[in-house]
């Protein structure tokens, strides 16, 4: 008996919770991080996760889509929270903050990173991976004389804020941050079908990285994309495509997790984690045979 899931919600956050005896899960949806890029939707195994198209007003968006999760269906898996590139979504067992088919080792853990070497941080830096994150995600602390920084004493990185969009790398003047993405790929936008006034994918994009050139065009810059695929969904003549070739994680043999990186991502992302797969099977055989 899996028992019957609760369901809160407030302006502020989604919350679905379980109790069964001394365990207890938990989904919550923090609306402020999401951005309706629908990838939780796309991954759900049980089609729990209900989308709420966005407002488009003159090539504008007045209202981002928004998330809606059916408490009667949703197992509580925590797929959707693994997934979310802009982590929106928290799974949690009991006082854990994890999934639990991370748990129960049907998925592996996203390897996401940001590291900070403060010992390369110098004061005429200008702060510029604090000014640039676009999630204001990172504070900087500095001593001052005169109103000029003397020093950087630290640098602090809110990772329930991070998205992992390496704007704060390349800003940075001195290569003091490093940023793993647990997602990479590709995005094409078809320029020739893009309306004139249409600016939807700029509105949507969570790290800033497409802009219009001085002749009026969408731009992308690849290197800060997060491929959560919000541009490519609100696009009204379906003019980008997202494509997801890598996903950063830890090693994990499940079916299951084929099956989902299939739905998800590229076939070839898919086939080279199948041929990992069957490589550790037979050398798992072969060791078995030696011993």
């Amino acid at each position: 008996m899996m028992g019957s899931v609760s369901k809160q919600e407030s302006a502020g956050e989604l919350r679905l919770e379980r109790k069964i005896l001394d365990r207890r899960d938990l989904l919550i949806l923090k609306h402020d991080l999401c951005n309706g890029c629908g990838i939780c939707a796309e991954i759900c195994p049980k089609d729990s996760v209900n989308m709420k198209p966005a407002v488009i007003k003159n090539g504008r968006l007045p209202h981002l889509p928004s998330v809606d999760i059916d408490a009667k269906t949703c197992i509580l898996c925590g797929v959707c929270a693994v997934f979310c590139p802009l982590g929106a979504l928290e799974a949690w067992v009991n006082d854990e903050k994890t999934a639990m088919f991370v748990k129960n080792e049907a998925l592996p853990q996203m390897i996401k990173t940001i590291e900070v070497v403060h010992e390369m941080c110098k004061p005429d830096c200008g702060v510029e991976c604090e000014k640039s994150c676009p999630r204001e995600a990172i504070k900087v602390e500095v001593q001052r004389k005169n109103k000029r920084v003397q020093k950087i004493l630290s640098v602090q990185v809110d990772k329930n804020l991070c998205f992992y969009c390496k704007v704060c790398e390349y800003a940075c003047p001195y290569e003091a941050i490093n940023v793993n993405k647990f997602l990479e790929g590709s995005v094409t936008i078809d320029i020739k079908k893009c309306p004139k006034i249409c600016q939807v994918c700029i509105d949507i994009c969570p790290s800033k990285t497409i802009v219009t050139s001085g002749k009026g065009k969408v731009e992308l810059s690849q290197e800060f994309c997060v491929y959560c695929k919000a541009c490519q969904n609100v696009c009204p003549e379906e003019a980008i495509h997202v494509t997801i070739d890598r996903v950063s994680h830890t090693p994990i043999t499940s079916a299951f997790w084929i099956t989902l990186l299939e739905k998800f991502a590229s076939y070839q992302a898919a086939a080279k984690e199948l041929a990992a797969k069957s490589k550790t099977k037979q050398e798992s055989i072969i060791k078995s045979w030696m011993y």
